[in-house]
């Protein structure tokens, strides 16, 4: 019998080999298939992604706005909202701190990834750092910036005549004796600029920090013309920190009893065009007629006379209440600080011992 088995056996392996095989090329086939298949998934979600490491170079204009950004932004295409990125900025540390230049952007980032970004990082090249004292006047500006090479003293006399979005500026009354309307909007402060900058590009920028710098003190808008100038005063006549709110309450209590402020600064502002380059105040510059000049009208001076820093804004915010109407410089101390008085006779008799 084993001699006619053997081919049947035969025939059954054979059969059962070449199925093994066909099984073996199919899931091979499968196989790849499936390899094929992952691989086509992952080229299409990262073409769908932009790419992990897709970047965009984003050029920021100095003085440009927390809004004016989620715009440029959004053009950009590196935001998918300008409104949800300028929430995100009201809430961020690094509100303030917003600076321009170019940045390079991974497409991908998060709000506040950028957010940090554009406050750490920036253009420096072809730039340059310009300081503005507190106390410097418009005019002591245009000096300073013409000087570090930023544009020229025409292009800042026209940038200063422009129309700018901020909405403070609409409760600045247009008066002909001002000689700036901006004067005391620009707030003194270490800046950077490229050297290219546009006069237009740096008064934006400085009437950008002054709003925050007003903001944050809490000053209402409607408020806020009369108190540059007390503020203004105040910058020009204190040299000591803690005396900025006692001059202010000087002046607010001379205001109430419709006194002249008789204040020096708003003389030597007067006779030198705003440039103070004058040493010592004389009896006939008491004289000049001019709307600024305290000494001949009564009230606040018609406009701010200098550009003042947050400490004197906060002093004219809260003046401080006392019943002094006079002051004067102690000479024995000669460390800037005054004497105040109440009375005229305290007042002359203070400086006659003094």
């Amino acid at each position: 019998m084993s001699d006619y088995n053997t081919p049947d056996k035969t025939l059954e392996e054979y059969e059962a080999r070449r199925k093994r095989r066909r099984k073996k090329r199919l899931q091979k086939r499968i196989g790849t298939l499936l390899v094929l298949l992952l691989l086509v998934l992952f080229l299409m979600i990262l073409l769908l992604s932009g790419g992990a490491k897709k970047t965009a170079s984003v050029e920021i204009p100095a003085g440009s706005s927390a809004k004016q950004i989620g715009s440029i932004l959004k053009e950009e295409g590196v935001i998918p909202s300008k409104s949800i990125f300028y929430l995100k900025v009201l809430s961020s540390p690094y509100r303030t701190k917003l600076k321009y230049g170019t940045f390079t952007i991974e497409k991908g980032m998060s709000y506040e990834e950028i957010l940090e970004l554009l406050a750490t990082q920036g253009a420096k090249r072809n730039s340059v750092t310009v300081t503005i004292p507190e106390g410097f006047s418009v005019q002591n500006i245009i000096t300073r910036l013409t000087e570090a090479g930023i544009s020229d003293r025409a292009s800042f006399e026209q940038a200063l005549k422009k129309e700018y979005e901020f909405s403070f500026l609409k409760h600045i009354p247009e008066h002909e004796d001002c000689h700036y309307r901006l004067q005391g909007f620009l707030f003194p402060s270490t800046y950077e600029f490229f050297l290219d900058a546009t006069a237009e590009e740096v008064i934006r920028t400085m009437l950008g920090e002054f709003e925050k710098q007003y903001q944050k003190i809490g000053i209402p808008e409607e408020a806020l013309y009369e108190t540059v100038i007390l503020a203004s005063l105040v910058e020009r006549e204190a040299r000591l920190d803690s005396e900025r709110a006692t001059i202010a309450g000087v002046i607010q209590n001379r205001l109430k009893k419709s006194q002249k402020l008789q204040i020096d600064a708003t003389v030597v502002y007067a006779v030198t065009d705003g440039s103070y380059d004058l040493d010592r105040v004389l009896y006939r510059h008491l004289e000049t007629d001019s709307p600024y000049n305290t000494y001949k009208y009564q009230g606040l001076p018609v406009g701010p006379i200098c550009n003042p820093g947050a400490k004197s804004l906060a002093a004219a915010q809260k003046p401080q209440k006392h019943d002094y109407l006079y002051y004067h410089t102690d000479t024995d101390k000669n460390d800037g600080s005054h004497i105040f008085t109440e009375t005229f006779s305290e007042h002359k008799e203070t400086k006659s011992h003094n």
